[in-house]
């Protein structure tokens, strides 16, 4: 970058930003993405750099690059071919190219530009452009949401969740790359709709995309390539902690979306607002896990949840997430996963007959006929009067840290939150957006008891059960 660029900066995140770029190009990572805050220079790399490098190093490979506009997605169109006419690039590249001379019978306009006697080619679109006939080897979309007005319709999300799967999705082949670009601004963004359509990278998820993020603020989220002390800001010569602390005081949604890449409520509103993700459940407390789960049916998932405790640290780690699951489909997917099924899975209570059932067994149609799945040790949670609050803060007494591929429960404690009253919370959780939530509370509570003073009364947070009951 500097090579063609000699004016250009690169702060160490870019390094990050440009190793997983050049891991696309190699298909080490298939889908990528970048989530990064406003003017931190995202689209420097991996939008108006990467085509040409990729161009450069395998002229025959065929880009498509695509923005919220087609204006935008054009100015990236000349911007890329201005780096391949600068004579730095022609002497690095010798073998690329670009038409639209004299006779050139290459297309070279602020829409496609193709290499000269290669099979390569850069084609820009907005969201919402055709794609016909166009085969696409790497598919960049960098900001496919202007604003957020638009993040907040959900007619423009639909939109362009249509556009996506209908248009650029199916332009793409068995060995495409993907590379998505953007600021998060809402969780029913395209980057939140497609990690809960296809989860996180992970050994067991190996067609999930590989997320990259930069919060403008560190958080005590663990990650393996940012290496800021928490609080600290990313590009602190261009944007300072103070003026990020500004936005954060003054505006905190718009701070915890744009800025944070983590779209929530205030965080005065929230009742776990200090939870922390993890990359992976620990490997050395799988022995001493238990498990934590929720029955639903139709509009209410069926949760479980992974559960283990070290001091004062909880771990949690979303095993399955799913509506219409009957007591066999939970022994299926229990079985499934090879779960131990001699360790404690605590259950709700209220339904006294399907955790019969779930300690019995069942028998399930299976390839070979119908099979036998043993039973597991379900056992019914503790519940009583203040059951909600007394969980609540029983959780509270930890550090509680929960997995990067636990995408549905991240989304609930992103919604879990006191009712407020003139900008103050009153101790009143809202019900719903609470199925994970449900899950791990009544595990944690039935497994290690009441409450044990961890929260005290002088807590901002502490529920009073008797103030809860009266609220009702």
């Amino acid at each position: 970058m500097p090579y063609i660029r000699p004016g250009y900066q690169p702060q160490w995140f870019h390094g990050v930003i440009a190793d997983h770029l050049e891991k696309v190009y190699t298909r080490q990572i298939q889908r990528l993405m970048l989530f990064v805050p406003p003017q931190h220079g995202k689209s420097e790399l991996s939008t108006r750099s990467f085509p040409a490098w990729v161009l450069g190093e395998d002229p025959d490979t065929k880009l498509v690059v695509c923005s919220y506009s087609a204006t935008l997605a054009g100015s990236f169109n000349r911007d890329i071919q201005r780096r391949m006419d600068q004579p730095r690039y022609q002497n690095l590249f010798p073998l690329t190219r670009l038409g639209g001379g004299p006779g050139s019978a290459a297309l070279r306009n602020s829409e496609i530009f193709e290499v000269v006697g290669r099979q390569g080619f850069v084609k820009t679109v907005g969201v919402g452009g055709s794609l016909t006939g166009t085969p696409v080897d790497i598919g960049i979309i960098d900001d496919p949401i202007k604003d957020r007005q638009e993040a907040y319709s959900l007619t423009v999300r639909e939109s362009v969740w249509n556009w996506y799967t209908d248009v650029f999705e199916t332009r793409l082949h068995n060995n495409s790359a993907q590379v998505l670009i953007m600021t998060r601004w809402h969780e029913d963004d395209p980057g939140g709709r497609l990690l809960a359509r296809d989860g996180v990278w992970s050994p067991e998820n190996p067609t999930g995309w590989v997320v990259v993020s930069f919060p403008a603020l560190k958080t005590a989220d663990e990650n393996a390539f940012d290496p800021r002390k928490v609080g600290e800001a990313l590009w602190p010569q261009r944007h300072s902690q103070a003026k990020i602390e500004k936005i954060r005081q003054e505006n905190p949604i718009t701070f915890n979306s744009l800025y944070q890449q983590d779209p929530k409520p205030s965080t005065e509103a929230l009742i776990f607002g200090d939870w922390v993700e993890v990359e992976q459940f620990p490997s050395h407390l799988e022995q001493v896990a238990f498990f934590g789960g929720d029955f639903g049916f139709t509009n209410d998932p069926t949760v479980l949840v992974k559960i283990a405790r070290e001091g004062r640290d909880l771990y949690v780690d979303e095993l399955f997430y799913a509506r219409g699951m009957t007591n066999p489909d939970i022994l299926q997917a229990y079985h499934a996963l090879k779960l131990p099924a001699g360790r404690e899975s605590w259950w709700d209570g209220a339904e006294p007959k399907s955790i019969a059932e779930l300690r019995t067994g069942a028998l399930v149609e299976g390839k070979g006929g119908t099979v036998r799945l043993s039973g597991i040790n379900a056992i019914g949670i503790r519940k009583g009067p203040g059951s909600i609050e007394a969980g609540i803060n029983k959780l509270k007494e930890f550090r509680v840290h929960y997995t990067r591929r636990s995408l549905n429960l991240k989304r609930e404690k992103n919604h879990y939150q006191w009712v407020m009253f003139n900008g103050v919370s009153t101790n009143v959780p809202i019900e719903g957006n609470d199925h994970a939530m449900d899950a791990i509370r009544g595990a944690v509570f039935s497994k290690f008891g009441s409450p044990s003073g961890g929260v005290k009364k002088s807590d901002p947070h502490w529920v009073d059960p008797r103030r809860q009951r009266i609220a009702r």
